[in-house]
C-alpha cells in the first residue's frame, strides 16, 4: 500500500505534461529527460537509466555466454567460472545501482511530500490572505454605507432657526475665511448664546412680574381692608347722624 502511494506521489510530482502534447504525437521521438524539470526526479531518471543499461548489459552478456550444461574439460570449467565471475560482477553492479535508485526514489518521495506540505501551507496562507481581503472589502463597504448614511442623515441642527450666513458674517467678519464646519459650529454657538441671554431676560422679567403681582395683590388687600373700615365707620356714625338730625 505504501509503495503504491509513493509511486502515485512520484507520478504526481513529475513534470510530465502529457495533456500539452500535440495530437499527432510520435512516441518514438519522446525524450523523457526533456520532460522532467525537478532536480530530484532528474537524478532518479538518470540513475534509472544507468540501472537499465546495467541490466541490459547483464542480460546481453548472459545471452552471449550461455552456461554449459555439463562442462567436462578444464577449459570449459575455467570458461564457466569466468562467465560466472563476470555475471556476479555485473549482478553486484545491478544490485548496487538498484540500491542507489531506491535511495533516490525515497528522496524523491520525501521531496514530493515536502513540496505538497509546503504547497498546502502556502495555500493556507493564501486562503487566509484572501479571507482577510474579503473581510477588508466588507469593512470598506460597511464604512462607506455608514459614511453615506451619516452624510444623508437629517440632522436636527439643519432645522435650527439660525440667522442667515450673510447676516452672521456681518456681525463676525473675523470668521469669513472659516470652513463650513467651523462656521456652522460658530453659528450654533451664537444661537445658543442668544437663547441663553433671552432665557435669562425672560426669567428676570418673570421675577419682576411675580413681584408686581405680589404688590398688586397687597394693594388689593389694603383696598379691601379700607372698604371694610369705611363701612364700619359709616355704621358707627349713623347714630350720631340721627342725633344731629333730631336737634335740627
Amino acid at each position: 500500500m505504501d509503495t503504491q502511494q509513493e509511486e502515485m506521489e512520484v507520478v504526481d510530482a513529475s513534470d510530465l505534461s502529457l495533456k500539452s502534447l500535440p495530437v499527432a504525437f510520435d512516441p518514438t521521438t519522446l525524450n523523457m529527460a526533456n520532460l522532467i524539470n525537478t532536480p530530484q526526479n532528474k537524478r532518479l531518471y538518470q540513475a534509472t537509466q544507468t540501472l537499465k543499461t546495467l541490466i541490459n548489459d547483464l542480460v546481453d552478456y548472459q545471452l552471449a555466454h550461455p552456461k554449459p550444461l555439463k562442462p567436462s574439460t578444464r577449459e570449459e570449467i575455467d570458461k564457466e567460472r569466468k562467465i560466472l565471475r563476470e555475471i556476479g560482477v555485473k549482478e553486484r553492479r545491478v544490485y548496487t545501482q538498484l540500491s542507489v535508485v531506491k535511495a533516490l526514489y525515497r528522496q524523491s518521495v520525501l521531496k514530493v511530500r515536502e513540496e505538497k506540505a509546503k504547497t498546502a501551507d502556502d495555500r493556507a496562507v493564501d486562503d487566509a490572505l484572501i479571507l482577510g481581503l474579503h473581510n477588508l472589502k466588507y469593512e470598506e463597504q460597511s464604512l462607506r454605507s455608514e459614511i453615506a448614511a451619516a452624510e444623508n442623515y437629517d440632522h436636527q441642527y439643519t432645522k435650527l432657526p439660525l440667522i442667515p450666513v450673510e447676516e452672521f458674517l456681518e456681525k463676525f467678519p473675523e470668521l469669513v475665511n472659516s470652513s463650513e464646519h467651523d462656521l456652522m459650529i460658530a453659528r450654533i454657538d451664537h444661537e445658543s448664546q442668544e437663547r441663553n441671554e433671552l432665557e435669562a431676560f425672560r426669567r428676570e422679567k418673570h421675577v419682576r412680574k411675580q413681584v408686581l403681582i405680589a404688590e398688586v395683590k397687597k394693594g388689593k388687600e389694603k383696598l379691601t381692608n379700607l372698604d371694610s373700615m369705611v363701612e364700619k365707620f359709616v355704621e358707627a356714625a349713623e347714630p350720631i347722624k340721627k342725633v344731629l338730625a333730631t336737634e335740627e
